[in-house]
């Protein structure tokens, strides 16, 4: 089944933003929001991957953001030209997400490797972001907030 992306050009960077489906355990499919910021100027691509309170998966993207990484770059890979050895990637948790309902937005940099067909990491490459350092990324990055996102992907969570 083909996703949805929705692609948003702006001045300094395009925006992708599309629902993302793994198999990650036996009639178990996970789901995310992924936004790929692509800057206009050249320099690495973002991937965000929102951690969705609707993800059946009770250790959610965490356990499994190789997996999930994967399948988002797969979705995207049609629409734009991004190198997957030179991408940046951040795990994001907040109110909408099964994480934290309650507490403030946190991003976590996930460092992953790629084969040429998939990509590889573990937890020892997740680094939690503090509160000043996520706010100052989702503004420079242009992030649109998750529930309106998945407003416009059609997407109830």
């Amino acid at each position: 089944m083909a996703k949805e992306v929705l692609v948003d050009e702006r001045s300094q960077a395009k925006l992708f933003t599309t629902l993302v489906t793994w198999h990650h355990a036996p009639g178990v499919d996970g789901h995310c929001l992924s936004q790929l910021i692509v800057p206009a100027e050249p320099g690495p691509a973002v991937m965000v991957l929102s951690e969705l309170a609707s993800d059946p998966d009770p250790h959610g993207i965490t356990g499994h953001f190789d997996v999930a990484a994967t399948a988002a770059f797969n979705v995207v890979q049609p629409y734009t030209t991004i190198n997957p050895y030179n991408t940046h990637w951040f795990a994001h948790h907040g109110p909408f997400s099964s994480y934290d309902p309650t507490g403030a937005a946190t991003l976590t940099r996930v460092t992953l490797s790629y084969d040429g067909e998939r990509y590889h990491g573990d937890l020892a490459g997740h680094h939690l972001l503090s509160g000043r350092e996520t706010e100052q990324l989702i503004t420079s990055w242009g992030l649109e907030s998750v529930p309106r996102a998945l407003a416009r992907l059609g997407h109830r969570d």
